[in-house]
């Protein structure tokens, strides 16, 4: 019995105590849950969890030159002086969706927003009607 679950448990490290007993139940043994994870953990065999999924939204390593912070210790005194972006994901029930704001510093209020399924930034900055962006500026 120790074996049977041994080898099932090191085929799939991810097959938790109840999956391998439900296999041993469907090959006609007929054993506890309780059983099987007691000795699964008198060998040491518990699952290892998966990591969950987090799609990545910041590329660190890249040959552009980093631009210096122009804000940095600058304190706002009244509207539209600093702009904050960030870009985050949004996990749906079917899929991620990246979810791209700018935020006025002064008045911490929302100057635009764009919701999208890729991280293409001229797409979504485009749909802000007052942020600036290389696009608007070639047109101007």
């Amino acid at each position: 019995m120790r074996d049977l679950i041994q080898r099932l448990a090191l085929r799939n490290r991810h097959e938790g105590y109840r999956r391998i007993t439900h296999r041993l139940q469907a090959e006609g043994l007929v054993i506890n849950a309780k059983r099987v994870l007691r000795l699964m953990r008198a060998d040491n065999l518990l699952s290892l969890r998966r990591r969950p999924f987090v799609p990545q939204t910041t590329a660190s390593r890249h040959s552009f030159r980093v631009a210096p912070n122009l804000v940095r210790g600058l304190i706002p005194s009244g509207l539209d002086q600093i702009w904050v972006a960030d870009i985050t994901y949004v996990r749906l029930a079917e899929a991620f969706v990246y979810l791209a704001v700018v935020v006025d510093a002064f008045s911490r209020k929302v100057v635009g927003w764009a919701l999208d399924d890729h991280l293409e930034a001229r797409k979504n900055f485009a749909r802000f009607p007052g942020v600036r962006s290389p696009e608007r500026e070639r047109s101007l």
